[in-house]
């Protein structure tokens, strides 16, 4: 059973992590105020879960992926080893090998939908999809091809997309959310 470590989760944390397990979910919350974290408590809850599974956060750049793995790596008790960071600089084959071997998987988008397109890798047992910066989520940008073959693959999907800043209207807002499969939206603008 993997835990938290050196993080007690606020209660707007706990709020929106209990409305995510229920269903694919966007939390939208000012920068730093611990979306990650959410993303932490949802992962471990999946991985204790469904333990034959595996997680896969997407985010949109190498400088990011690495503070994420880093995040995951102090507040869990998931071993280093079974966190990787996934990119285009890592060769093909490595990549199958290194995405078989670890429970957490951190990954620009561009390089996971790569891997699913030409057979390298199975989201079939991946039990949680994070989208991290999903207002990026356009419609046939890599964010939204990964999420459309996680749901047709996945034997026990949930996604949770996260973003400080979901659009600046309505339509921007449910192009996300229906390029994602998101079906409930946590808003939080000001955080005590």
């Amino acid at each position: 059973m993997y835990e938290l470590k050196n993080f007690t989760p606020r209660a707007y944390q706990k709020s929106i992590f209990v409305a995510a397990k229920l269903s694919n979910t966007l939390a939208c919350l000012p920068t730093g105020t611990g979306k990650t974290k959410i993303a932490i408590m949802l992962l471990i809850e999946r991985l204790n879960n469904f333990p034959d599974s595996n997680i896969i956060i997407i985010s949109p750049t190498k400088p990011l992926s690495s503070q994420i793995a880093k995040e995951i790596e102090d507040c869990t008790t998931i071993e280093k080893e079974k966190i990787a960071i996934l990119t285009g600089a890592t060769a093909p084959n490595k990549r199958s090998t290194i995405f078989k071997e670890s429970k957490v998987i951190v990954a620009t988008p561009q390089t996971i939908q790569f891997d699913v397109e030409n057979d390298r890798v199975s989201l079939a047992d991946t039990s949680l999809l994070v989208v991290d910066e999903c207002h990026r989520s356009k419609e046939n940008f890599a964010n939204t091809q990964v999420a459309k073959h996680y749901k047709e693959k996945a034997k026990n999907h949930l996604i949770l997309a996260l973003t400080a800043s979901p659009g600046s209207t309505k339509e921007k807002i449910t192009a996300v959310c229906t390029n994602l499969f998101i079906n409930n939206i946590e808003l939080r603008t000001e955080i005590y």
